[in-house]
């Protein structure tokens, strides 16, 4: 059954494991609301509590963007305090994507611009056709700015090179040119089948050891020394480590937990 929030510009549907979320706004190109917004943190919320979602998929609705911005409607009359207010509200939506718990994949077909694109690095996987795009294109649109935090996780997953290519000059990032960069996987056949496989694979997959790595990256594994002694002690305390170990060793199979 698909649930709508945000006044239906948000639908959610749980697919067997996976938790699917749509952006449902196509004659806007799914140009995200405060609704919206909050609505995203709700879903946040619903993964992380229900045992039965092994991941979050991410799409916008049609063919011609995942998701373009914030809808620029919402910026009327804005003074510089509420740009501060803005932005920070903004964080902690992109913070709580980054923290779910369950691996979280974009399905992108079209433009993925602006506050899409801030949504798309948030995601562990990114999956395109041919037709996505990406860009940030805030010097010739609006005149707003990044904040240090969405600026930074930009650089880490696309290089400062590409970064100041995107905003300078008003450049685009090709499916081809995200492919190959391993920023996203293009998928030249039935995306949603892709999609639906990668869902499946996960799903197979012990999600202590998922979220471990998702986790570690998120404090920052990838750039400096972390604190991970409580993530280690929650995996090889497990008993899906204990488990699995067992069945190893007697040829038998383990069903994951989670626990």
């Amino acid at each position: 059954m698909i649930e709508e929030l945000a006044g239906g510009d948000l639908l959610v549907e749980q697919r067997e494991s996976a938790l699917h979320v749509t952006f449902n706004r196509p004659r806007a190109r799914n140009a995200m609301t405060n609704a919206m917004y909050d609505a995203l943190v709700t879903v946040c919320e619903r993964a992380d509590a229900d045992e039965t979602v092994r991941s979050v998929v991410l799409r916008g609705a049609g063919d011609r963007a995942f998701v373009a911005g914030t809808d620029i409607t919402q910026f009327r009359g804005f003074t510089g305090e509420d740009g501060i207010a803005y932005e920070e509200r903004i964080a902690g939506v992109l913070d709580r994507l980054r923290a779910v718990e369950v691996p979280v994949i974009a399905v992108i077909d079209g433009h993925c611009v602006g506050g899409g694109l801030g949504i798309a690095t948030c995601a562990d996987l990114r999956l395109v056709t041919s037709q996505a795009s990406f860009g940030m294109p805030i010097a010739r649109t609006l005149g707003n700015t990044l904040a240090a935090g969405t600026l930074r996780r930009l650089v880490g997953l696309l290089g400062e090179s590409w970064v100041v290519r995107l905003v300078l000059a008003g450049e685009r990032i090709s499916a081809q040119q995200a492919d190959a960069s391993g920023f996203a996987r293009l998928v030249e056949t039935d995306i949603d089948e892709a999609a639906a496989e990668l869902t499946r694979t996960i799903a197979a997959s012990a999600p202590l050891t998922l979220w471990s790595i998702k986790e570690l990256l998120r404090r920052g594994a990838g750039s400096q020394d972390v604190d991970d002694a409580d993530v280690i002690t929650r995996i090889y305390g497990s008993d899906d480590f204990a488990g699995a170990v067992d069945a190893f060793l007697t040829k038998t199979s383990w069903d994951w937990q989670g626990r």
